[in-house]
């Protein structure tokens, strides 16, 4: 009798189910395959960067500023009443600009603004994440709520590509406005006695809080917060120390590795302001022991073993707007 039960109960169609309104009868119900769909969208997400080149002061008002624009491609399957998984495609630029920083507002700001290192990244990625409501919805995906929140979490990878802008009176290949940093080895890494290239695939671990409004009988807004915790940091170009500049191999990547003497901040296209520069620093001169120039940079920057980057790992937060459509029958 059970067997038989089972075998007419999963003979039912979708017409039956609707008609004895199955979403009533009880979890089991809920869990079975008839609750299960396929919806899938495009979604226009806004990146912000968090990393070595955020400043502590203003940290919102900087969030605002260094916003910028992407989009996605989704698929989601529903397993049941309460979990699901997301396929996503995601492009879209982060950014950030040691000119952002107030110079006077600590020790440490007044030594990023000297740096004066900046960046763009054009992402792309591919994220696969599981997602728990935290309402529970009605057995057929035409009675789901009107809403629901959802908690979702995950790994991504992503295509890095970390360019800096050159300052309009430096001279560059093919007259490019913008090079890629990462062939460069600004901290060092083309060196066979100081290491590797870092990689152009990033590894991250997203995580939010999200929310779902059902506009049509197929079609729902879903509003999705989410920080991606990156298993480097490198996105952008900037993690360890400086090097001894006679360890890098051209010109380009030495003016791209130590940017502190520049007048101008390229990204704003504005002139620093040199007091604070003088306040904080001297220049000073050594002799490099790779390839034995002698090099004059600000005390504290373009040296062996000067700090360059925190040594803590880039965070990516994406806010997106995600419309998404129900194929299932």
């Amino acid at each position: 009798m059970l067997l038989g039960t089972t075998q007419a109960f999963s003979q039912y169609s979708d017409f039956k189910y609707k008609k004895r309104n199955h979403s009533s009868d009880s979890w089991f119900l809920n869990s079975t395959k008839e609750s299960r769909y396929f919806a899938g969208g495009i979604g226009l997400n806004l990146f912000n960067y968090f990393g070595d080149l955020t400043p502590k002061d203003k940290f919102i008002k900087n969030a605002f500023k260094v916003t910028r624009p992407g989009a996605s491609l989704f698929g989601t399957y529903h397993l049941a009443n309460l979990f699901g998984i997301k396929g996503e495609i995601i492009y879209g630029r982060i950014t950030g600009d040691d000119f952002n920083i107030t110079p006077y507002a600590s020790g440490s700001s007044t030594r990023k603004y000297v740096r004066n290192l900046s960046f763009k990244n054009d992402l792309i990625g591919l994220s696969l994440q599981g997602y728990m409501n935290i309402l529970s919805d009605p057995f057929e995906y035409y009675k789901r709520r009107d809403y629901n929140i959802y908690l979702m979490a995950g790994i991504s990878m992503y295509y890095s590509n970390p360019k800096g802008k050159l300052d309009e009176n430096m001279e560059s290949p093919n007259a490019k406005r913008w090079v890629a940093l990462r062939p460069l080895g600004t901290e060092g890494q083309n060196h066979p006695n100081i290491g590797g290239k870092y990689n152009a695939v990033q590894f991250g671990i997203p995580f939010g809080l999200c929310a779902r409004i059902k506009l049509s009988y197929r079609l729902d807004l879903n509003i999705e917060a989410s920080l991606t915790y990156l298993l480097s940091d490198y996105i952008d170009d900037v993690g360890g120390s400086y090097v001894d500049l006679g360890a890098l191999d051209t010109d380009l990547a030495r003016a791209m590795s130590d940017r502190s003497q520049e007048q101008i901040a390229v990204m704003k296209n504005e002139l620093r302001d040199m007091d604070v520069i003088n306040d904080f620093t001297n220049y000073i001169e050594y002799t490099s022991i790779y390839d034995g120039n002698n090099y004059r940079v600000l005390e504290g920057f373009g040296n062996s073993g000067d700090v360059r980057g925190g040594g803590r790992h880039d965070i990516i937060a994406i806010t997106s707007f995600k419309i998404s459509y129900i194929f299932t029958k």
